[in-house]
């Protein structure tokens, strides 16, 4: 599947979730909701944190994850991604 396709899914499910959906990060397991979905970025804001709150998470850092993912033959680890990954 190409990363295009993925991309427009996730923002599609993205889009169907309510304004009052909580997710939680994989690693730090922070906080965060989405509070805006472009073309090219995802805008969170992290629910437990006093500084650095809202962060825009940009669609190449998602396409560099993604071919992360796919290039491994046994998957990614989540644990072997930098720490400021972890949303």
């Amino acid at each position: 599947m190409a990363f295009s396709v993925s991309w427009h899914t996730l923002l599609d499910e993205l889009d169907d979730l309510s304004e009052e959906a909580t997710l939680i990060t994989p690693l730090s397991h922070d906080r965060f909701r989405v509070t805006d979905v472009q073309e090219q970025r995802v805008v969170i804001e992290f629910l437990d944190r006093d500084i650095d709150e809202t962060r825009p998470l940009q669609r190449n850092q998602f396409e560099t994850l993604y071919r992360r993912i796919t290039d491994e033959l046994d998957g990614l680890e989540l644990d072997r991604l930098p720490p400021d990954a972890d949303p």
